[in-house]
């Protein structure tokens, strides 16, 4: 822990980022110089800030309504991982993981904000061949919220000030624009290595308790990599988190010291969906026929149709029910 001067109840700065002074002591993270528990932003701020990039996100992509088949598919899988996630940081004080599709056939990705706010690509799904690599993937989205990964970085960037200052407001939102820069500042994000290898690691640790096979993060992994083979620019999903021959080693080593023969590829645990309405299989036939209903509302921004269904349903969130509070972790 590094050392920094700062007075009683103030925020100063730690490094090139930020430190919160409790009671005269600081607590900064070793390789980032910043918050090393995101102690900045409460869960409460950390919500509202997930909710307002979430209109940003609404408005760049076409989301599949709230009671279309293939949202409450995604939103059974986050619940069931989710459950198992809840040792790791309890979901209740920033309102629980909302989960939504964002249906655009090309772009191969998923991605978790602030407070819970957690998203999947019709790009993604088509190009899993097994539910435990979509498990394994969310799983570790999962891990950038537990770890607060994306609030930490936050905290350490020149918008820490507008953003706690639109908070604090009397509204205790962040504005429009404070969202749309908070937004941006997400997408041009990169994680630490040490970050993602913490994620990494609560992804294993999450599919495996839910009863997923975890060398399912591996294998999407692998997918990724071997897909990017000869090609110029990487799919969405390793541009914004790297995959080498060695994070894939390192995915199995944890695995293997973790669970030992316990667990093997293909051969124990399972692939499929679990706690699902549709099996990936029905899930990928409705995406192909563009079966998918639209909220309405969304995707305005970009202006350009993502093959799904011209129909369009309330504009509702699609929201895992929060355990009580008092439950603790």
């Amino acid at each position: 822990m590094r050392g920094v001067g700062c007075r009683v109840g103030l925020v100063s700065a730690c490094g090139l980022g930020w430190c919160l002074a409790l009671g005269g002591a600081t607590a900064c993270d070793e390789e980032t110089g910043g918050l090393a528990g995101g102690l900045l932003i409460s869960p409460q701020q950390e919500a509202e800030i997930g909710k307002g990039v979430d209109l940003e996100i609404k408005a760049e992509y076409k989301i599949a309504d709230p009671a279309d088949p293939v949202t409450l598919w995604a939103t059974q899988l986050v619940g069931k991982l989710a459950d198992s996630a809840k040792r790791f940081r309890d979901p209740a004080p920033f309102g629980g993981y909302k989960v939504a599709i964002i249906v655009d056939d090309e772009l191969v990705n998923a991605f978790a904000a602030p407070g819970g706010y957690t998203y999947i690509a019709t790009g993604l799904v088509l190009k899993a061949k097994t539910c435990a690599e979509i498990a394994g993937v969310l799983s570790h989205e999962l891990g950038h919220v537990v770890k607060k990964h994306g609030v930490k970085r936050l905290e350490q960037s020149v918008l820490a000030t507008q953003v706690l200052s639109s908070l604090l407001g009397s509204d205790k939102s962040l504005g429009k624009d404070v969202a749309a820069g908070v937004w941006k500042f997400l997408q041009a994000t990169q994680f630490s290595q040490s970050d993602e290898g913490q994620s990494d690691s609560v992804g294993v640790q999450v599919t495996f308790e839910t009863g997923y096979n975890p060398y399912g993060l591996r294998d999407f992994f692998q997918v990724l990599l071997d897909q990017q083979k000869g090609q110029l620019s990487l799919p969405p999903f390793l541009s914004s988190h790297p995959a080498t021959a060695d994070r894939i080693a390192a995915i199995e080593k944890e695995i293997a010291a973790r669970y030992g023969a316990k667990v093997q590829p293909t051969t124990t645990q399972t692939y499929d969906c679990l706690g699902t309405t549709l099996t990936l299989a029905e899930l990928q036939k409705r995406i192909t026929a563009k079966q998918i209903l639209v909220q309405v509302g969304t995707g305005t921004a970009a202006g350009a149709d993502a093959g799904a269904s011209a129909d369009a349903g309330p504009a509702v969130d699609a929201t895992l029910p929060a355990p009580d509070a008092a439950s603790g972790q």
